[in-house]
């Protein structure tokens, strides 16, 4: 079990209190066991003596600053596609992990769609395709989405409206 530094130090306290009686502070506490308090007692003397604070208890870090700058960097640079960042580097193991470093180190920089695009905007965006307005890509840009879908929405409302008038 993972004690907070708090529980710890409580713990430490008493120890020191009951006259380095263990088994005080395990009967009162409920925790630690014998040779975990005296390891924190142990730190406790140590950091009095060096004044450089213990680091048990803090979590490691899986990726180093420079490693998540480096994934975001691919990821803005090579299409915004974080399975083939995750795929080039080899990490992260999660595009919501890739996609928070995104937010936190680039803020504005990751395009959000949530759901599917309305009717009226798909039709929008095909009139001004179909009509030379607008490129496929800026159409697709505007919404969301790949330059592709917008082509294949138009594939398929020219295809429904061939069918309508026969």
């Amino acid at each position: 079990m993972t004690y907070s530094r708090q529980q710890r130090e409580r713990a430490v306290d008493l120890y020191i209190k009951y006259e380095h009686s263990a088994a005080d502070v395990i009967h009162e506490l409920g925790y630690p066991s014998r040779t975990i308090l005296y390891v924190w007692y142990r730190e406790r003397l140590e950091e009095e003596r060096t004044g450089v604070p213990s680091g048990r208890g803090q979590r490691h870090r899986r990726y180093s600053d420079e490693q998540k700058q480096a994934a975001v960097d691919h990821c803005l640079e090579y299409g915004r596609r974080p399975g083939r960042t995750m795929r080039m580097l080899g990490y992260p193991k999660s595009k919501e992990l890739l996609m928070a470093w995104i937010d936190e180190l680039a803020p504005g920089q990751r395009k959000l769609r949530h759901g599917p695009v309305p009717e009226e905007l798909k039709r929008e965006a095909v009139v001004a395709v179909a009509s030379g307005r607008m490129k496929s890509r800026e159409a697709a840009a505007g919404l969301g989405v790949q330059a592709a879908v917008v082509r294949n929405w138009k594939r398929q409302m020219l295809a429904k409206s061939r069918e309508e008038c026969f």
